[in-house]
C-alpha cells in the first residue's frame, strides 16, 4: 500500500480544510442574507396592518363625527383613509402565502375588516374593534413564527453547521489514523526503531 509522507498528509488536509471552509463561507453569507431579508419582511407587513388598523379607525372616526349629508361628500372626507386601507391590504395580501393556514386566517381578518367598511355602511364601532384585535392576534402568531425561523438561521445553514461538525470528526479520524498506521521511526536517524524481543528463558 502506497504511503504518503507526513508533509503531503498535511498539505491535503490543509487543502480540504480550506476548500470546505469556503464553500462553508458562502453558504453563510446567503443564508445570512435569506435572514435579512425575512426580518425585513417581518417589519414591513407589521407596519402594514398597523396601517390598515389606524385607517379603518380614521374612516369610522370620520363617519361618525361628521354629517355627511351625501354619498359624495362622505368619500371626500374619507377617501384617503379608504386608499390607504386597499393600499395596505393588497400590500400584505402579496405577501402572504394563501396556502399557509396562519397567512389565511390574517387574510380572513382582513376581509371581515373591509366589509365592515363598505361603502354605504355606517361601521359598528364594537364590532370593528373586536375585528381589528382579532387581525392583531393573528398577525402576531405570523409574526411570531416568521422571527422563530430567523432565530433558528435557515434550513440549510443550519444543514451546513451540522455538517460542519460532522466532517471535522472526520477528518480527524483520517489523519488520525494516517499517523497511527506508519511504523515507528528512530527519531535519531530517522530510521524505524528497532523493536526489543525478549529471548526465551533459558
Amino acid at each position: 500500500m502506497l504511503e504518503l509522507p507526513d508533509i503531503a498528509i498535511g498539505a491535503i488536509s490543509a487543502a480540504i480544510i480550506a476548500s470546505f471552509f469556503s464553500f462553508l463561507g458562502l453558504i453563510i453569507a446567503k443564508e445570512q442574507k435569506t435572514s435579512e431579508f425575512r426580518q425585513a419582511w417581518i417589519d414591513s407587513l407589521r407596519n402594514e396592518i398597523s396601517q390598515l388598523i389606524a385607517s379603518a379607525n380614521a374612516i369610522h372616526g370620520a363617519m361618525t363625527s361628521q354629517r355627511l349629508e351625501s354619498v359624495t361628500s362622505a368619500w371626500n372626507v374619507v377617501r384617503d383613509d379608504f386608499v390607504a386601507i386597499n393600499e395596505a391590504a393588497a400590500r400584505i395580501r402579496l405577501r402572504l402565502n394563501p396556502n399557509e393556514e396562519l397567512s389565511k386566517a390574517v387574510l380572513a381578518k382582513i376581509e371581515e375588516i373591509e366589509g365592515l367598511l363598505a361603502p354605504g355602511k355606517l361601521p359598528d364601532y364594537t364590532e370593528l374593534n373586536q375585528k381589528e384585535k382579532e387581525l392583531v392576534s393573528q398577525a402576531s402568531a405570523l409574526l411570531k413564527e416568521e422571527w422563530r425561523r430567523v432565530k433558528k438561521g435557515e434550513p440549510t445553514f443550519r444543514v451546513a453547521k451540522w455538517g460542519v461538525v460532522v466532517a471535522m470528526l472526520l477528518l480527524v479520524a483520517v489523519v488520525t489514523f494516517s499517523f497511527w498506521d506508519k511504523p515507528g521511526v528512530d527519531s535519531e536517524n530517522g530510521e524505524p526503531a528497532n523493536r526489543v524481543e525478549s529471548s526465551p528463558s533459558e
